[in-house]
């Protein structure tokens, strides 16, 4: 079993709970950690911000006091050169030349004694003409024609018309890191296309391997592009965090940027950070379990913490999605992540966008994604938004609820078991999902139905239905020219989308990214989406709540959303309840618009402004749809089977 002791100081060392590494373990060698992020300009990368022997470290708080004299110095990163003469061959020490293979040019590479015999050998990176093709090759100083390949490029990283960037630094003592990134204008399309930053490291033979002992390739990591505005970065740290002597390697993978619609974070806080740890051992690099997962629960803890506080309570919901981004970006086994493909596919499933040379990384998290929907509800519980924290708590049917969750949803929505107190003789009009529905209360508490015929009164109270001459509303989601169709969850997208016709003779519809994750919102059918496979397209229901000539409101279960179509780039944001906008008939909001009945959290959610929010369950009312609310949400009528049924809660 790896030890363990050092790796859970981690989490109180990075970023968002402090600095990167693990100063604190014995015999630990403070190196400074070399980065790669995703969204670096083109060209060649950039210099290295080693820190030399006897300087500060950056990582102590300035409460720490002085570095301790007796600690190892700093390792000051050693960047590759440009190849000389053109790329056709590389002097040695003592006047000898290396070579570049046949169709290939070295482009950067270090002289260094990588086999311990006492001269200076070269490792350098040759690129085919297109520069997506290529390999890290090494030439010992004693036999400079006898070169090696120690890793070659996949060839399945960069599409066309990107351009690469390459990099090779000396990292640590005994360590180098090589680091391909295609550079592509399109972002869209390098993130459609599979643009991966490829990293490979790199161990050098130790004294025990003898004189001539060529170095060998430890470790593979492949970073595969992200949606647009969002950046993937890798740092790598070299030191001994098992402090059995041997250096290990910590690879802390950093997400920054969010996507679209969601707001970007600003300041310290915009970009989050796990580490995986990977430990020395005779037999190589070993994968660490106990990281990123420590880090990711010390995430969630801290989240929960501030759920519970006044003042930091409203900044968890925007801190939850971020959190829930990079658990889905790092972890395969995070809901929807790429887990059931093997092989190097695995990290192109899903939203899992980091693959090692053993396969996609797996965290062992199951229960993260609701401890996250968790301080996500409580932070809505404190700040006195029931709605959005029984939409956290929903969290798309995806786990089951715990006992604790239970208890939370108990106290802001108490169970009501509503009896039927009217079933009509009129028969709704059958409507498909997400239209308006053929049920409206008016302000007296008479039912409106649309049925095929026309529209019926129904006065509960005298037990009579009577024809109206009320014309029937709509059951099309329209804004102006435009029509709601549908609302997606997709495996090639990290959001749910809403799809909607931008008029009635338009070819194709139109998509707008809504401010849910994918793996948020309800499920069109129970399992549809597990945690180690994504179900394709699923579309899923939702409630129209208003529709004007800039818009659409819906309801995903509890979660309140807004699609404004008057700007050129149609855009989406959360709503808070109650809403502003009038309730058109069918929708499923009161007459008086303060008042909504949604599907949410195994039940019917009724919740009125001002008022308790209730869940509505058990009998009838399982099997109907449609539902509307009387004002002040004490009836709800819903469709069930072939008539409308009233249900009143006690």
């Amino acid at each position: 079993m790896p030890d363990r002791s050092c790796s859970k100081l981690l989490p109180a060392l990075l970023p968002l709970l402090a600095a990167t590494g693990c100063d604190g373990c014995p015999s630990s060698k403070p190196y400074t950690p070399y980065t790669l992020g995703s969204a670096a300009p083109s060209g060649s990368p950039p210099p290295l911000s080693g820190v030399g022997p006897g300087a500060p470290d950056p990582g102590l708080k300035a409460d720490a006091g002085a570095p301790d004299a007796a600690a190892p110095p700093r390792f000051a990163a050693v960047p590759s050169v440009p190849a000389p003469e053109g790329g056709k061959r590389w002097p040695l020490d003592g006047g000898a030349m290396v070579a570049a293979p046949t169709g290939r040019t070295f482009e950067t590479g270090l002289l260094l004694d990588l086999d311990g015999d006492g001269a200076r050998d070269l490792v350098a990176w040759t690129r085919a003409p297109d520069g997506l093709r290529g390999e890290l090759l090494f030439a010992p100083a004693a036999r400079p024609q006898a070169l090696r390949t120690l890793t070659a490029l996949p060839g399945d990283l960069a599409p066309q018309g990107c351009t690469p960037r390459v990099g090779l630094s000396q990292i640590g003592p005994s360590t180098l890191a090589l680091d391909f990134a295609p550079q592509c204008a399109d972002p869209q399309r390098a993130a459609g296309a599979g643009a991966t930053r490829w990293i490979a490291v790199i161990r050098l033979p130790g004294s025990a391997a003898g004189a001539g002992a060529p170095p060998e390739l430890a470790l593979e990591l492949r970073l595969r592009a992200p949606p647009p505005a969002e950046a993937l970065s890798a740092a790598l740290e070299v030191a001994d965090h098992d402090a059995d002597g041997r250096d290990d390697l910590v690879v802390s993978v950093g997400i920054e940027g969010a996507l679209r619609p969601f707001p970007a974070p600003a300041g310290a806080a915009s970009e989050l950070r796990a580490p995986l740890v990977f430990l020395d051992r005779p037999a190589g690099l070993s994968r660490d379990a106990a990281q990123p997962g420590e880090t990711l629960r010390a995430l969630a803890a801290s989240l929960l913490r501030d759920a519970r506080g006044k003042s930091t309570a409203p900044a968890v919901a925007a801190s939850a999605q971020r959190l829930r981004r990079l658990y889905a970006v790092l972890c395969a086994d995070a809901a929807g992540g790429g887990g059931a493909i093997a092989g190097r596919d695995a990290a192109r499933a899903g939203e899992a966008r980091v693959w090692t040379g053993a396969g996609p990384v797996r965290c062992g998290e199951p229960g993260l994604a609701a401890a996250i929907d968790h301080a996500e509800a409580v932070a809505a519980s404190t700040r006195g938004a029931p709605l959005a924290a029984v939409a956290a708590l929903d969290g798309g049917g995806a786990e089951p609820r715990t006992k604790e969750e239970g208890k939370l949803l108990a106290k802001l929505a108490p169970p009501v078991t509503p009896s039927a107190v009217y079933r009509t003789a009129a028969a709704p009009q059958p409507t498909r999902p997400g239209a308006f529905g053929p049920l409206a209360f008016e302000a007296s508490g008479a039912l409106l139905v649309r049925t095929a015929q026309g529209v019926v009164r129904v006065d509960p109270a005298a037990s009579t239905e009577s024809a109206t001459d009320i014309p029937p509303w709509p059951t099309a989601v329209r804004a102006g020219p435009a029509e709601l169709v549908a609302v997606e969850r997709r495996c090639d997208a990290p959001t749910l989308l809403a799809l909607f016709r931008s008029s009635p003779d338009a070819v194709g519809e139109m998509e707008v990214p809504l401010p849910l994750l994918r793996g948020q919102g309800p499920r069109a059918r129970a399992g549809a989406a597990s945690a180690e496979r994504c179900a394709g397209t699923e579309r899923l229901p939702y409630s129209p709540l208003a529709a004007s000539e800039g818009g659409f409101d819906i309801a995903l279960g509890a979660a309140l959303v807004s699609i404004d179509l008057r700007a050129a780039a149609p855009a989406s944001s959360a709503l808070s309840f109650p809403l502003t906008t009038p309730a058109p008939q069918g929708a499923a909001r009161s007459p008086d618009g303060t008042t909504l009945a949604v599907p949410a959290a195994g039940g019917l959610l009724v919740a009125t402004a001002g008022g308790a929010a209730r869940l509505w369950s058990g009998g009838d009312l399982a099997q109907a749809t449609a539902c509307a609310p009387a004002n002040g949400g004490a009836r709800v009528a819903c469709v069930a089977g072939a008539a409308a049924v009233i249900f009143e809660a006690k």
